[in-house]
């Protein structure tokens, strides 16, 4: 376990050897400070769940501590403030930083949308998108030495009764712990000191910090739920200290919120041995950051407010944002048809094969523009064999399937059942065993975004197959008036084959990847050019010593010592596979 006592303690050797082979070769220098590096990473990218993280690493050796917000879509101060750490300057120490934990929950400003995903760290779920998340994050708390977790809390805490909005069960204007004392550090001790260097310079005096101890391990405790938290998991599997910083939902000015949110953090993070600075949080820039700038183009087209959009029905819709149209803080943005609230155009291909009355546009959950769309001309006709066509998109790629085809995918593809093509009625298509919409399961899975994971499926509507390594389900038509039909969705098992890479003279190299093993590499730079599989490369996440490469990015091999290297599902993030590379000749592998 890894522990954290003062400001004198040192980091994880593994944690700071990860960062500094990062840093040497993907991070980016903050403009006009040499002193911070800082490198931006998205997981998910290109799904409905994106989760961008930017790792910093500081001037001076220190601690590594992961700070979160925006696990709950409608607490704005926390996923604001933890963006605007971002662009901290790091002295000392090094910091995660996950703004947005949550980005379908702040696209809707619910504090959920399948399941509270900070009661999901109890163990690996693998149901809603939620837990992938999840996934993520714990990874990411591995490589961590301390948690700050920024929340939003009704009311204003109190260890005693004082009024309905100043009472025990009242979360907002505090410090939570779990536990006065895990292990051998003292969370009470901690929050206290940062308490007393707080709290004198907060005004108005009532709206100052607590502690809040929610006794989480206690029998008795009023919050077992917490024992499924991210603070919790924290101190329990990792052993590193944890706590949350809670501002009151019943506070209007969201400035006034933000700027003690992140004062608060920078206080907390000193004392976990982290020196940052941060920018002035100022009221225009919080009061004005998700609705100026904000635009974004369909079918190549700017998307005007009070606009009237015209479509032709089964034309295809494309959204894109434009080019440097976003704000300094980075808003999470969604676009919304007024038929599939939820399902984010930008990040979702569609064909109009239905109607729908008009498109909205959200910044972080606050609606920015909204326009009225008007069909011409008539549903396009059947195939030219009048054979009936389920319209599919795979991995953002349009495709017809036929009535009785089987369709095969890779475990971790996209789906999204589009409809009939040249249908003239309001379809019901139910992929049976997987549920769209666990609140309101009326077996319609149109439009909706399907990760083709097995284990996400309900396993009594497996079809059977003669391959035993495919596991088959069916789309069904159940359409109330139509004729029956169906069509079969084969997933295979993704396998990867080698890794290409390039070394730092531009000559190429094939590695077979064979998980479990060591391979020989000589020491050196070598880019990641290319993941060859069974499926799309793009649906592969590549981590070197724990923290993610992009596409066409960097690692390094250090003389006489290791490097490990993950691959995971891009869209799960199940694991694929470990290897070892050395840089000494004493690989197991026997094909080096």
């Amino acid at each position: 376990m890894r522990h954290i006592h003062s400001t004198t303690s040192s980091p994880s050797p593994r944690i700071l050897l990860s960062f500094i082979a990062l840093c040497a070769l993907l991070l980016c220098v903050v403009p006009g400070e040499a002193a911070t590096q800082k490198y931006d990473y998205t997981f998910f990218l290109g799904t409905q769940y994106p989760l961008s993280v930017t790792f910093l690493k500081g001037e001076e050796d220190g601690p590594t501590v992961m700070v979160q917000g925006g696990i709950q879509g409608d607490e704005p101060s926390g996923f604001i403030s933890a963006q605007l750490l971002t662009q901290a300057q790091v002295l000392k120490g090094n910091l995660i930083i996950v703004p947005r934990a949550n980005v379908p929950s702040i696209n809707l400003r619910k504090r959920q949308v399948n399941v509270d995903m900070n009661r999901r760290f109890d163990q690996d779920y693998n149901r809603f998108y939620e837990d992938r998340l999840a996934r993520v994050v714990r990874f990411l708390l591995d490589q961590s030495d301390a948690l700050i977790h920024l929340h939003e809390g009704s009311g204003f805490y109190n260890p005693t009764y004082v009024d309905q909005m100043h009472n025990p069960k009242r979360f907002g204007q505090s410090i939570i712990v779990d536990t006065l004392n895990y292990g051998d550090f003292s969370l009470a001790d901690t929050v206290n000191s940062a308490l007393a260097e707080l709290n004198p310079g907060i005004e108005p005096e009532k709206y100052r910090f607590q502690l809040f101890n929610t006794q989480t391990f206690d029998e008795n405790s009023n919050y077992k739920e917490m024992r499924k938290s991210l603070t919790c998991y924290a101190l329990t599997e990792h052993g590193i200290p944890a706590v949350a910083i809670e501002l009151s939902k019943d506070i209007a000015q969201l400035d006034w919120k933000v700027r003690n949110q992140v004062a608060a953090t920078v206080v907390l993070l000193k004392h976990y041995g982290v020196i940052a600075t941060t920018p002035p949080v100022t009221k225009a820039i919080v009061d004005s950051y998700s609705a100026q700038g904000i635009n974004v183009r369909i079918n190549g087209r700017p998307l005007k407010a009070g606009q009237v959009l015209d479509l032709v029905p089964g034309s295809p819709l494309s959204a894109e944002p434009e080019a440097d149209s976003t704000h300094e803080l980075d808003p999470s943005l969604a676009l919304f048809a007024s038929d599939r609230p939820g399902v984010n155009l930008l990040s979702a291909p569609r064909m109009a094969l239905d109607k729908f009355s008009n498109l909205e546009l959200f910044s972080d959950g606050k609606q920015v523009l909204k326009t009225s769309v008007r069909f011409h001309g008539v549903k396009p006709g059947n195939l030219a064999d009048d054979a009936l066509a389920f319209v599919c998109w795979l991995n953002g790629q349009p495709l017809f399937v036929q009535d009785g085809q089987i369709l095969p995918v890779v475990e971790g593809d996209q789906l999204i059942i589009e409809g009939v093509w040249g249908s003239s009625f309001a379809e019901i298509l139910n992929l049976k065993g997987y549920v769209a919409k666990p609140q309101s399961n009326d077996g319609q899975d149109i439009g909706w975004e399907i990760i083709l994971d097995p284990g996400n499926f309900i396993s009594k509507y497996q079809v059977n197959t003669t391959d035993k390594t495919i596991v088959r389900f069916q789309v069904v038509r159940e359409t109330v008036g139509t004729p029956k039909a169906s069509f079969y969705v084969d997933i295979a098992p993704r396998k990867v084959h080698a890794l290409r890479l390039v070394d730092s003279h531009g000559q190429p190299l094939v590695v077979p990847w064979a998980p479990g093993n060591d391979y020989h590499l000589p020491s050196g730079d070598y880019v990641l050019e290319d993941t060859w599989s069974n499926g799309s490369p793009a649906k592969l996440t590549a981590m070197a010593k724990g923290l993610p490469i992009s596409p066409g990015g960097s690692f390094h091999v250090p003389h006489d010592e290791s490097l490990t290297m993950d691959l995971r599902q891009a869209t799960t993030f199940a694991p694929l596979g470990t290897m070892v590379f050395h840089s000494s000749s004493i690989a197991k592998y026997s094909g080096q």
